[in-house]
C-alpha cells in the first residue's frame, strides 16, 4: 500500500551515466538493500527527508531501454507500470546526450511525472561541449536540473525540483503523440528528427576527444592492452593484501586477545569451547575479512569510476567468449586468488545475470590465500624439490578447471535475452575521492551485516558437532564430528586419502582452509613441524597431491558459500553449487590418483 506522506521516485540511467554516484550522494548509508521480488538483481532504495518531506528513492537497474528484453529492462519497466513511482528522475550524461535521450521518450509513454537530471556539466565544458540547456528543456517541455554526481553539486535543487513537480499536475509535451509509433512504442526514426530539429541545433560538441583518444591508444592497442590490464590487476590484487594484511593481524590479535581472556576465566569447559572456539572465533573470521573487503572494492571503485574497467570487457570478451563468458568475469577470477569471498562480491560488476552466475560458481576453483599454507606444507613434505612447480600446476589447474566449467554452464543456464553485450565506453574521469570510500565502506558494511550472521551459525554449529556428546575430546574421533570422518572416509579411499583424519580436515576446511593444518596436527597430537613425520605414514605422495587437487576443486569456505547465497539470491543456486564442486573435486582427484596408480607413480 502507498504512503500518501511519502513521494517515492524512481532512479534510472543508461550504464555509466552517475546513478550510482547520484544515489550515494542522496541517500548515503541510509541504503536498504536486498533483491527484487523474484529476481536475483540486486534493489537498493534510501529515504531522504528534505524541506519536511520524506522522498524515497528506488534505485532501477542501468538500462538503455525499457523494453522487456534483458532482467534489468524487465524489472525497470514491472516497476514504473506496477509500483507507480510519484516521480521518475532519469540521470543523463550530458556528453552523450543523444543516446540518453531514447530512453527519455520511451520514459514519456508511461505517462509519468519525468524529471531530466544532466550530469558531467564540467566535465562537458572542459572538453568545449555547448549545452543550452535552458533551450532544450523549451524544446523538450521537460524541467531540467543541472547535477554533479560525483560531488553532490546541485543535490539540494534536485530535491526541490522532485517536491515542485510531485505537488504539479502532469503534463505531457504536445510532441509526444508525433513519435508514439504503436501503443507505447516510440519510433525511433520520428525521434531521430525530432532531435535533429529541437535539439542538436542547442547541442555543439566537439569533434574528438583527443584526451580518450590518446589513453586509449596505449590501453585498448591491441599489443599492449592485455600487458596493461594484467599489470593493473596485478596493483590491484598486491595492493589489496599488502594494505589489508597488517589490518587483518591486528582484528586476529584482537580476537586472539578476547580468546585467551575468557580461556583464563573460570568457566566450564563446554561453555568456554563455545564462546572461544565458536562465538569468538566465528565472529573473528568473518571480521578478519574486512579491511581486504574496503580496499579491494576501494581500488574497483577507481577503476570504475576512472572509466577503465568498462575497457576490460572489451580486451578479453572475445577469447573468454569461446568458453562461454566475457572479459567482465576475469577480474573476479585474479581477485579469487587472494579470496574468493570479495571476489564473489565483485562479481556485481558484471552486467548480465547468466555470466554472473557462471562467474560466481567458477571462482570457487580459484586458489585462495587461505589454501596456500596447506600447499606449502604438502609439497614442502612430498615434493620438496618441486614444490614451486606442483604449486603453479594447482594455479593454473583452477583456472583451466573453471574455463571448461564456464564452457558447460553457459550450455545449461538459459537465460533469455542474456547472451547480448551492449556497451558504450565512457570518458577518462578522475574518481570522486569521497564517492569511492563511500562505495567501499558501504560494501564492508553489507558483509558484516548479512554474510556475517550465516557464518556465525555455520560455525556454531560445526564447533557443536566437535564437542558432542559431552565429556569428549573437542575434535576427537569420538567426537560426533569424528564419527563422521571415520563414517565418510571410505568415500575418498579410492582417491588416495582414506584415513579419517583427512576427512575431518576437509570438514573443518569449510570454516577455513588453513584450519586443515590445524586439524590434522590436533587429531594426531603434533605441531605443524610434527606433520613432518607423521602424514608420510599415512598418505603417499600421489595420494598427497590427490588431496591438494580435492583442497583446490571443493567447497572454498562456509563464507564463500554465503557469500554464493548473497550474490546469487538463490539457494538453489547455492545448493546445486555446494553439490557440484564435490562430484568435480571427487572425479578430478580420483582420476589423477587412478591414472598415477595405473602408471606406477
Amino acid at each position: 500500500m502507498k504512503n500518501n506522506n511519502v513521494i517515492t521516485v524512481g532512479l534510472i540511467a543508461n550504464p555509466n551515466t552517475g546513478k550510482t554516484s547520484l544515489l550515494n550522494s542522496l541517500a548515503g548509508l541510509n541504503l536498504h538493500v536486498g533483491n527484487w521480488s523474484g529476481k536475483t538483481v540486486e534493489k537498493k532504495q534510501g529515504v531522504v527527508n528534505f524541506q519536511d518531506q520524506k522522498i524515497k528513492i528506488v534505485d532501477l537497474p542501468g538500462t538503455y531501454s525499457i523494453s522487456p528484453y534483458s532482467n534489468e529492462e524487465k524489472i525497470a519497466r514491472d516497476f514504473l507500470l506496477a509500483e507507480n513511482p510519484d516521480v521518475i528522475v532519469q540521470i543523463i550524461d550530458v556528453n552523450s546526450l543523444e543516446r540518453n535521450l531514447f530512453l527519455t521518450f520511451e520514459l514519456l509513454t508511461l505517462n509519468k511525472k519525468l524529471i531530466l537530471a544532466f550530469n558531467f556539466n564540467k566535465e562537458a565544458k572542459k572538453k568545449g561541449l555547448i549545452v543550452d540547456v535552458k533551450k532544450l528543456g523549451e524544446k523538450l517541455e521537460l524541467p531540467i536540473v543541472e547535477i554533479e554526481a560525483n560531488t553532490g553539486e546541485n543535490e539540494n535543487n534536485l530535491l526541490k525540483k522532485i517536491i515542485d513537480i510531485h505537488n504539479d499536475n502532469l503534463s505531457q509535451p504536445s510532441y509526444l503523440n508525433s513519435i508514439i509509433k504503436d501503443k507505447e512504442d516510440i519510433s525511433h526514426t520520428a525521434v531521430f528528427n525530432f532531435v535533429k530539429q529541437n535539439i542538436l541545433p542547442f547541442y555543439k560538441s566537439p569533434e574528438k576527444d583527443v584526451r580518450t583518444e590518446q589513453i586509449d591508444s596505449w590501453l585498448l592497442n591491441k599489443y599492449t592492452a592485455l600487458p596493461f590490464f594484467f599489470f593493473f590487476v596485478y596493483l590491484i590484487f598486491k595492493t589489496t593484501f599488502v594494505l589489508s594484511a597488517p589490518l587483518t593481524d591486528g582484528i586476529n590479535y584482537i580476537f586472539d586477545y578476547f580468546s585467551v581472556l575468557v580461556g583464563s576465566l573460570a568457566l566450564p569447559a563446554f561453555w568456554s569451547s563455545l564462546l572461544v572456539d565458536g562465538i569468538i572465533g566465528g565472529v573473528g573470521s568473518v571480521l578478519s575479512f574486512t579491511p581486504l573487503i574496503f580496499i579491494l572494492f576501494l581500488l574497483i571503485a577507481i577503476l570504475e569510476d576512472s572509466g577503465y574497467l568498462a575497457r576490460t570487457v572489451i580486451m578479453l570478451d572475445r577469447i573468454f567468449h569461446k568458453f562461454g563468458i566475457s572479459g567482465q568475469t576475469f577480474l573476479p577470477m585474479i581477485l579469487g586468488f587472494g579470496c574468493n569471498v570479495p571476489a564473489i562480491m565483485a562479481t556485481r560488476t558484471i552486467q548480465h545475470k547468466k555470466e554472473r552466475l557462471i562467474a560466481i560458481f567458477i571462482n570457487s576453483f580459484m586458489s585462495c590465500s587461505a589454501r596456500l599454507p596447506v600447499y606449502v606444507l604438502f609439497t614442502g613434505i612430498f615434493f620438496p624439490k618441486n614444490a614451486t612447480f606442483v604449486i603453479m600446476i594447482l594455479y593454473f589447474g583452477g583456472v583451466f578447471i573453471g574455463l571448461i566449467v564456464s564452457f558447460i554452464l553457459s550450455k545449461l543456464i538459459k537465460i533469455d535475452g542474456e547472451n547480448a553485450l551492449i556497451l558504450e565506453l565512457p570518458p577518462y574521469r578522475f574518481p570522486s575521492i569521497k564517492n569511492i570510500f563511500k562505495h567501499a565502506w558501504w560494501q564492508m558494511s553489507m558483509f558484516i551485516k548479512k554474510a556475517g550472521t550465516l557464518i556465525l551459525g555455520a560455525v556454531v554449529f560445526i564447533w557443536l558437532l566437535a564437542s558432542l556428546p559431552f565429556g569428549v575430546e573437542y575434535g576427537s574421533s569420538e567426537s560426533y564430528l569424528g564419527q563422521i570422518g571415520q563414517f565418510i572416509a571410505p568415500i575418498f579411499k579410492p582417491l588416495g586419502f582414506g584415513h579419517w583424519s583427512f576427512a575431518v580436515a576437509l570438514i573443518f576446511g569449510l570454516v577455513a582452509k588453513e584450519i586443515i593444518i590445524g586439524t590434522l596436527g590436533t587429531l594426531h597430537g603434533v605441531t605443524e613441524e610434527g606433520l613432518l613425520s607423521v602424514l608420510p605414514d599415512l598418505i603417499t605422495p600421489l595420494g598427497a597431491f590427490s588431496f591438494l587437487v580435492f583442497i583446490l576443486l571443493y567447497i572454498p569456505c562456509l563464507a564463500a558459500v554465503a557469500t554464493i547465497k548473497k550474490e546469487s539470491g538463490s539457494w538453489k543456486f547455492t545448493i546445486f553449487h555446494f553439490i557440484t564442486v564435490i562430484v568435480i573435486a571427487w572425479l578430478v582427484s580420483f582420476t589423477i590418483f587412478q591414472t598415477g596408480s595405473a602408471f606406477g607413480l
